[in-house]
């Protein structure tokens, strides 16, 4: 697999895993709109969709959907809503932030005029700042390091009883 592949995997994987994995059934008021108003599912299975991709070519006798189901396991939609908290929490945006960016995901017309919009720049800006900093956050390294282990070692079981057949 090629350097940026591998690059790409860890960096789904850190961004999926990058949070506080504690579970907490009471949402607070922001929270509650993240679950409500983000598309969760649907990037959730855009990153599984797109990590399959990358690691189908190392192994070529697990079908593409045996590689969905090890990366579902290893890497949940929980996870991924952990992950979501924690970036858009209000620690890191204010309300008239965190509403720009529901809106402008919700309104491609909307993200388009605020990514033109020095505003909308300074806040993408803040957006891919923080996504990097939970991707080489050393804790959220260790975590995907050690799921990708995981999963890699669940594929190259698949890929071993697929050619011994």
């Amino acid at each position: 697999m090629s350097r940026s592949a591998c690059l790409m995997i860890a960096l789904l994987i850190a961004a999926l895993t990058g949070c506080d994995q504690s579970a907490s059934e009471h949402l607070n008021p922001r929270e509650q709109k993240i679950v409500a108003q983000l598309p969760m599912q649907d990037a959730y299975d855009h990153n599984i969709s797109r990590m399959a991709e990358l690691l189908a070519p190392r192994f070529p006798a697990v079908p593409e959907a045996q590689v969905n189901q090890v990366l579902r396991e290893h890497l949940t939609v929980q996870d991924q809503r952990q992950d979501l908290f924690k970036l858009y929490s209000e620690d890191h945006f204010n309300d008239a932030e965190f509403d720009m960016v529901i809106a402008a995901t919700a309104d491609p017309a909307k993200a388009r005029a605020l990514s033109q919009s020095l505003e909308g720049r300074q806040l993408a800006e803040k957006l891919n700042r923080l996504m990097r900093d939970s991707a080489n956050d050393p804790q959220a390294k260790a975590t995907a390091a050690q799921r990708m282990q995981q999963i890699e070692r669940a594929l190259a079981e698949r890929q071993q009883a697929a050619t011994a057949r």
